[in-house]
């Protein structure tokens, strides 16, 4: 069972529910959070914050994060690739980030971190978008290109670059948001529905009885059908055979 804190403190000044929403969304911004415009982000669905509070109503969970963003803690804005993906971005604001003891802007040396490999791979990548021709990197746009490079493989990065350019847009922001986009859609898996319960054999009988008695009842009425067709044209052969007769 996983247990909800939230500090007494930080209770009184914004409220009791605002206080655990907001410590629950500055972890999960900690593990799992995408750099994006200089601020960190995760995207969920009202669903999913459900699923943290399961306690709370939708309407109820709404009304918080729109309490938190009134007071200035947080940021909501959406960033999906399509136009139809409504799905909530959600990041600390400044002020909010301030109650955790936190740097405003994560920086670059944060996310490349000590490892050679990443910083391997992120020359590559700079090397590729210099010779693509692309506009140059702003500040809060190099910790996105480290998150891309812990992230994805070289060949996801240089796909995303590929078809950025090929629609002769040559901004980071794009690509970066087809490499965000494909990692969501990777990352759902597809439902498939399997009835796995067990039809009785009255009910298979009944459907072969059926079965036989509509193919029945089709020939039948084929034949009908046909016999009726045989009688008109051998009808129109006789009225045709007296009109000759009489000229």
């Amino acid at each position: 069972m996983q247990k909800i804190t939230f500090g007494k403190e930080l209770a009184k000044t914004i409220g009791l529910n605002e206080s655990i929403v907001l410590e629950t969304l500055y972890e999960r911004v900690e593990k799992e959070g995408t750099p994006l415009n200089g601020r960190v982000w995760i995207e969920r669905t009202y669903r999913e914050w459900q699923e943290d509070f399961p306690f709370w109503s939708i309407a109820t969970i709404k009304r918080i994060f729109s309490s938190l963003k009134k007071q200035g803690l947080i940021v909501m804005e959406q960033h999906g690739k399509h136009r139809y993906d409504r799905t909530n971005w959600y990041a600390l604001s400044d002020e909010g980030r301030h109650y955790f003891g936190q740097e405003k802007i994560v920086e670059e040396e944060t996310q490349v971190g000590e490892t050679g490999n990443i910083q391997d791979k992120i020359t590559i990548v700079e090397k590729q978008l210099k010779k693509l021709r692309f506009f140059p990197l702003q500040t809060s746009q190099k910790s996105e290109l480290a998150h891309v490079c812990k992230t994805f493989s070289l060949e996801q990065i240089s796909q995303a670059l590929e078809a950025t350019a090929e629609r002769a847009i040559f901004a980071w922001k794009y690509a970066y948001k087809i490499l965000l986009t494909n990692q969501k859609s990777s990352a759902k898996p597809k439902r498939r529905i399997i009835r796995t319960e067990k039809v009785p054999d009255w009910f298979q009988q009944e459907k072969h009885k059926d079965a036989a008695e509509i193919t029945q009842e089709w020939n039948e009425e084929t034949l009908a059908k046909r016999r009726r067709l045989l009688a008109i044209q051998e009808k129109y052969q006789q009225q045709k055979k007296t009109t000759f007769s009489l000229a």
